[in-house]
């Protein structure tokens, strides 16, 4: 009977199991001559030149300087300036992050400075090709950040269409701003730290987003000055999100602790659907490794739990 028992739990396991996806150690590969040389600081990637591959703003720069992609999608190639933000001001520990927020096909841009405790929007009232920027006061009125290090990213944390605001501080933790207005009309709502995202051991701490998993929810990839990278996989779904550390996501990507960590963004640098991941490591040179997706963990069948208990 206790066998028979033993097996019955087993197989509701298998069945459990086989109905979600699989999941895996995430593995990559590093390919640092991908990566755009001669700057290492805090960054953003989109394509700010309607070109249809990713180029990569340097925020921390002063003034906000571009590497753009000459290249292809799959394929890239860097060429250093000039700056796509004329208008755009530059400040000291200035970090920013680019989406759509107004739905009208080209990339708006939100920046934070050291000595402030607000958001900056502009809007691109040009076009994709030609931007021309228009800050706007309104956006995030109302809601403060902390001063210094503040890293400021745009993705739709909630799965519901339009896009949020994700604010690290000088700490490390993030804050979860939320849109409650509409993809074209946004509107933002302060809800507070997220959880599962602790305070960082190191200095100038710095995280990018993204879909590690392809589980359909954003994970968290963070780096600090003299610490490796740290990633947050999100264990709960897109609309109730819960992140927890995940050491094996990272498989493969190799920041020494003397490399100073002054930057990170994860993108799809080889157009093959999946984020790759770019680090300004300091002294002028970024390392980018290529996300060669996940090994599953094969479901056991029903032979292998037979000959278990045998």
């Amino acid at each position: 009977m206790r066998r028979l028992q033993m097996l019955m739990a087993l197989a509701t396991v298998l069945l459990l199991c086989l109905g979600a996806p699989a999941t895996g150690t995430i593995y990559w590969t590093p390919a640092h001559e991908l990566a755009p040389q001669g700057y290492a600081c805090r960054m953003a990637a989109g394509d700010l030149d309607g070109d249809g591959d990713i180029d990569i703003s340097l925020f921390s720069a002063l003034p906000i300087e571009q590497f753009w992609n000459i290249g292809t999608p799959t394929d890239p190639a860097w060429q250093f300036g000039p700056s796509p933000f004329p208008g755009v001001p530059s400040c000291t520990q200035q970090s920013g992050g680019l989406g759509d927020l107004d739905a009208d096909g080209d990339l708006d841009v939100v920046v934070t400075c050291a000595y402030d405790e607000h958001i900056s929007c502009y809007w691109n009232r040009g076009t994709p090709t030609s931007p021309v920027w228009e800050e706007d006061l309104l956006v995030f009125a109302g809601i403060q950040i902390a001063q210094g290090h503040a890293c400021p990213r745009l993705a739709d944390a909630d799965a519901d269409g339009d896009l949020d605001a994700l604010v690290g501080s000088w700490t490390g933790r993030i804050r979860y701003i939320r849109n409650i207005g509409t993809a074209s009309e946004p509107q933002f709502e302060y809800v507070g730290w997220i959880d599962g995202i602790p305070q960082a051991v190191s200095t100038n701490p710095t995280f990018g987003l993204a879909d590690l998993d392809s589980d359909l929810d954003l994970d968290i990839v963070r780096v600090s000055y003299d610490t490796e990278c740290e990633c947050f996989e999100n264990v709960g779904t897109p609309t109730d999100f819960e992140f927890a550390v995940s050491a094996s996501m990272l498989a493969g990507v190799d920041l020494p602790l003397s490399g100073y960590g002054k930057g990170i963004e994860l993108m799809d640098i080889d157009a093959d659907g999946d984020p790759d991941l770019i680090l300004a490591r300091g002294y002028g040179e970024n390392l980018l490794f290529l996300n060669e997706g996940t090994t599953p963990v094969e479901p056991m069948s029903w032979g292998v739990i037979k000959a278990m208990y045998r």
